[in-house]
């Protein structure tokens, strides 16, 4: 298979799993972070990296080097709330950005493109409420963040009723349409007359005006 290449070309399915690396702890050791936009987060851990462990009986041996600490905290300021967010929807749309030219007609590119929007209201409406919306429909975060804006902003004007429309005609009230090949109600994914470029074009051009408005054009 040509396949995982990224890893030398001899990963194989009979090599030994990683266990430890199933335990966010354990990534503490490795000196490593995850990218945002092409920055690497700021939370690098200062332990030395150790030998991964590859067995489950390792594991259970030396549990002892592992904390419980599960891969989440509770202790963020709004600051750190703000830029956490700020950085995931850069991300995806520093991702979606990519497979619009690797994977362009791929149902990932336009999984891709329609979380990053929805990354980018929640974000903005974060700022502007300092609280989070626990909503997934696009055209519902549309309306939200829209309100009393387009007089302001005409570039922002039809953004609501594309997201409005696109999610009762094109998802039909799945928010994870491009996600799952399955839904509520023993509904099933029927996209396959859906043109993944026309709808990442609309994608991209929302997330041009939302970044323009966001003042965040110099950090893409």
């Amino acid at each position: 298979m040509k396949i995982f290449q990224s890893f030398g070309g001899d990963l194989n399915y009979k090599d030994l799993l990683q266990i430890d690396g199933a335990f966010s702890s354990a990534h503490n050791n490795y000196g490593r972070s995850p990218v945002f936009n092409g920055i690497d987060g700021k939370r690098i851990a200062k332990k030395s990296r150790k030998k991964s462990v590859s067995s489950k009986e390792h594991i259970d041996n030396d549990l002892d080097q592992f904390d419980s600490f599960c891969g989440t905290e509770k202790d963020f300021t709004k600051k750190d709330q703000f830029e956490v967010w700020k950085s995931y929807w850069l991300e995806y749309i520093n991702a979606f950005d990519k497979l619009i030219v690797s994977l362009p007609d791929s149902i990932v590119t336009a999984f891709i493109g329609r979380q990053a929007i929805e990354l980018g209201f929640k974000y903005l409406l974060l700022k502007e409420t300092d609280t989070l919306k626990y909503e997934h429909n696009i055209g519902k975060l549309a309306s939200l963040f829209l309100a009393n804006k387009t007089n302001k902003c005409d570039y922002l004007e039809d953004v609501d009723s594309f997201c409005e429309l696109y999610c009762e005609y094109i998802e039909g009230s799945n928010a994870e349409y491009f996600r799952y090949p399955e839904y509520k109600g023993n509904s099933f994914f029927a996209g396959n007359r859906l043109d993944i470029p026309w709808l990442s074009y609309n994608f991209a051009l929302i997330l041009l005006k939302l970044i323009h408005f966001a003042k965040l054009e110099s950090k893409l």
